[in-house]
């Protein structure tokens, strides 16, 4: 059982210059810039896998960046111009690239010098550069992020990489299939996305009949399930109840689902004939949930397949996403409960290994209490987030605030009280409702204020903060 390294975005970068100038300069000039194409490159390449064409100089240099660029799967491009240079350059670069943009204008001087010359501006002139290029996106009426960041401004620079980041996950989910194995539970209206919503985000939906899993969950391989049940054991503390490999049994089961549909995440749900009610399975899937989240293909449950979407942007922004509810406002201190039931993100723990094996029996199933999970949540910065279709496309409603405490050991299952940076608990849930979102949410650490906007930006949909 391998828990998730770190996602990496694959990005594009398209550096330019301008020869027109190369007889006014000095001889170190186009060396210069070249240098500078190079620094670029290597610091995106501190968070990315970076494809970077050589420096463009020319439309012929363009044409051949272009084939280069057209033939990667990107999930983002940056364009960083080391000087002024034609926009038909880039322009004609990215023409048949289909990735989110950031223009990164990368000044390499702090403080301009009283004798200023004409060479010294041409050598310095990211920024008109940069402005040219922005120009024909508007022009094309195309979304891109901006981000001003010397290369050795650490500060500005986390904000680049942050909005790299955004904009790489939301061209990350282009494309992806997501796995449904149970359909939602009946009237629960505001998990529902049909395909043709699910469609405007650019993901499909695959739907496991419920003949399938069955057989799927029987004929799981027996060494796997033994493998996987011995890990779960030495890896978490606890007891996982009678049912332990009837839970690694669903846990494999899923873990092939996804493998072979090539599945980003996807959403179960356990209250029907797919898992609890099934004589075949039997139980709930909260363990298979944990595990696979872990690996980084978020699950979430009663069929919520928009929060499965959410979970999966989140985990990969971040590192963590914790599949969760807004329970209820504190009056007496303005906190709100967050909880799921017996699932989880084991990344989100406080302590990360304090992670326990519990059989859940609040939930049990027709072949008794399945294995679930409980843990405290770590402390700290952290933003709900909640997506949802509408009849005029998707919101990403959100929230930035901090988990302060986590003390209902009692519900067994993860869980913590969180402040909205927005106001104390009641009216801030007030907002929350008021908000659209969904009632189950993807919790994750940090206070994503640069990320949101840029990510509903390049997703092409409206973000609603609370």
């Amino acid at each position: 059982m391998k828990a998730d390294v770190a996602w990496r975005p694959r990005v594009g970068l398209v550096t330019v210059r301008f020869t027109l100038y190369d007889a006014q300069m000095g001889s170190d000039f186009a060396e210069r810039m070249r240098a500078h194409a190079a620094r670029s490159a290597e610091i995106l390449g501190r968070f990315a896998d970076v494809m970077a064409p050589p420096l463009i100089e020319s439309e012929a240099d363009a044409a051949v960046a272009a084939r280069q660029l057209a033939s990667e799967r990107l999930d983002a491009v940056v364009f960083a111009p080391t000087m002024v240079a034609p926009p038909s350059f880039a322009d004609l670069a990215l023409a048949s690239v289909d990735a989110p943009l950031v223009i990164w204008n990368a000044p390499a001087i702090d403080r301009l010098p009283d004798d200023y010359r004409q060479d010294e501006a041409t050598v310095h002139s990211t920024t008109v550069g940069s402005v040219m290029f922005g120009n024909v996106r508007v022009r094309r009426g195309r979304e891109f992020q901006v981000v001003t960041a010397g290369h050795d401004d650490p500060v500005r620079l986390g904000t680049l990489e942050r909005t790299v980041r955004a904009v790489a996950v939301a061209g990350s989910l282009r494309g992806s299939t997501f796995l449904r194995v149970g359909d939602t539970i009946p009237g629960y209206l505001d998990v529902e996305a049909d395909d043709a919503a699910l469609a405007r985000l650019g993901v499909r939906e695959v739907r496991l009949p419920l003949g399938e899993w069955e057989a799927r969950v029987r004929a799981a391989d027996a060494a796997r399930v033994d493998v996987l049940d011995r890990d779960v054991r030495l890896r978490w503390a606890g007891d996982p109840g009678p049912c332990a490999s009837g839970s690694a049994r669903i846990a494999v089961a899923l873990s092939s689902a996804l493998d072979e549909h090539g599945a980003a995440g996807g959403a179960v749900n356990c209250h029907g004939a797919w898992f609890r009610e099934s004589t075949e399975v039997g139980l709930p899937a909260c363990l298979a949930v944990a595990i696979e989240t872990d690996r980084g293909r978020p699950i979430a449950c009663t069929g919520d397949q928009p929060t499965a979407i959410a979970l999966t942007l989140a985990r990969r922004l971040t590192g963590a996403a914790l599949y969760c509810e807004c329970y209820v406002p504190e009056r007496a201190t303005g906190l709100v409960l967050v909880a799921a039931g017996g699932e989880g993100d084991p990344a989100w723990a406080e302590p990360a290994d304090r992670v326990t094996l519990e059989a859940n029996d609040h939930y049990p199933g027709l072949l008794g209490e399945g294995t679930s999970i409980a843990f405290g949540l770590r402390t700290g910065p952290a933003t709900i987030l909640s997506l949802s279709p509408t009849d005029d496309g998707w919101v990403l409603a959100w929230a930035t605030g901090a988990v302060v405490e986590s003390r209902s050991s009692a519900m067994r299952g993860p869980n913590g009280m969180f402040r909205f940076d927005s106001g104390v608990g009641e009216e801030a849930m007030s907002r929350w409702i008021r908000s659209g979102a969904t009632h189950h949410n993807a919790l994750a650490p940090g206070r994503l204020d640069v990320e949101v906007p840029a990510l509903a930006a390049a997703l092409g949909i409206r973000q609603h903060r609370v």
